[in-house]
């Protein structure tokens, strides 16, 4: 279950940090949005995210905040009875269960540097981007040129804005998870300690490295 935890959370990195790093078909799209992504320096937003299985009649529903800083840290609280804080500094990632008082520490990540980072050669290379237009909505596809946890990626921004407000992220198993983003500021402060974990003495942490 953890296994799937962390390949689906690398997946919803990915939804996120991508927005800033891909090509698409169609140029006059790429020349806004690249011009506009190209300020974004922070991103703080609340999010909702419905993960879809074979394997139960309901989604699975989550809530929490979404925080984002150039150029690769991140932070994901999930609230509610699935309390889960996922943190990345550009080179750890941390999933900390303050419930639990468990922590995972992830190294050796550098396979899944096109999904941590702002790479744009990379992101090209591993990926099929396209993209159109429909009443006032972009809609973006990302489609993996290997087979990978993620078979297919669908985005929506709205007129005018660089950042998605929906994302949708099939897996290997056709199991879809969604993501809705609302009150999203951009560039607020967000100091570089929110994308620091110190778990305390008492908290069971593991070291793990990604297949």
């Amino acid at each position: 279950m953890r296994k799937h935890t962390i390949i689906l959370l690398i997946g919803v990195f990915f939804l996120i940090l991508v927005i800033c790093s891909f090509s698409i078909c169609y140029a006059g799209i790429v020349e806004d949005l690249t011009r506009k992504q190209a300020d974004i320096k922070t991103v703080n937003a609340l999010f909702a995210q419905e993960k879809h299985t074979k394997l139960l009649t309901k989604p699975i529903r989550s809530s929490g905040r979404f925080f984002y800083k150039q150029p690769s840290m991140i932070r994901w609280e999930y609230s509610g009875n699935r309390a889960l804080q996922v943190v990345y500094n550009g080179k750890v990632l941390w999933l900390y269960y303050p419930d639990l008082k468990e922590a995972d520490r992830l190294i050796n990540l550098s396979q899944y540097g096109s999904l941590m980072h702002f790479d744009v050669l990379s992101l090209s290379k591993d990926y099929t981007i396209t993209a159109k237009e429909d009443g006032g909505v972009t809609h973006l596809t990302f489609l993996p040129k290997a087979k990978g946890p993620i078979t297919r990626i669908e985005m929506e921004l709205a007129e005018g804005s660089p950042f998605p407000r929906l994302v949708r992220l099939l897996d290997r198993n056709s199991e879809p998870t969604i993501i809705l983003f609302r009150d999203i500021m951009l560039n607020a402060d967000i100091p570089d300690s929110s994308f620091t974990l110190q778990p305390g003495k008492d908290v069971v942490i593991r070291e793990r490295t990604l297949p």
